[in-house]
């Protein structure tokens, strides 16, 4: 189960899902290629910020239990996903604290009091 839902997606990014969404059968007529493709990148961007909180919790956290910060980046990381742009992927990898964290980055500053530094 993912921690953030499409329907909270579309309405942060005011994407206009609901054609693409229907009754979830895809017999509406509706296409669905969109909201699939909303579906992987919201695994992705879930994996992506996942993969920045050090340590995890010893519980894993559910949609009705995450963080408000976490479900935030979350979003965040889907808009970066969808955008597509050098601005957008800068701010993907500057997760990878491979050149440091920028404070600037909204997606770091949402999280960073969610990981604890390593130890060199």
């Amino acid at each position: 189960m993912s921690l953030v839902t499409v329907e909270e997606i579309n309405n942060a990014l005011r994407l206009d899902l609901e054609a693409d969404i229907g009754d979830g059968s895809g017999g509406d007529g509706g296409d669905t290629s969109r909201l699939d493709d909303i579906e992987m990148k919201l695994r992705q961007a879930e994996a992506i910020v996942l993969g920045f909180i050090q340590p995890l919790p010893e519980t894993s956290w559910t949609h009705e239990t995450v963080p408000g910060e976490v479900s935030a980046a979350i979003i965040i990381a889907v808009r970066c996903l969808l955008d597509d742009t050098d601005e957008s992927l800068a701010m993907l990898s500057g997760l990878s604290g491979v050149t440091g964290f920028d404070a600037r980055n909204p997606i770091v500053g949402l999280l960073m009091r969610r990981r604890t530094p390593s130890l060199a």
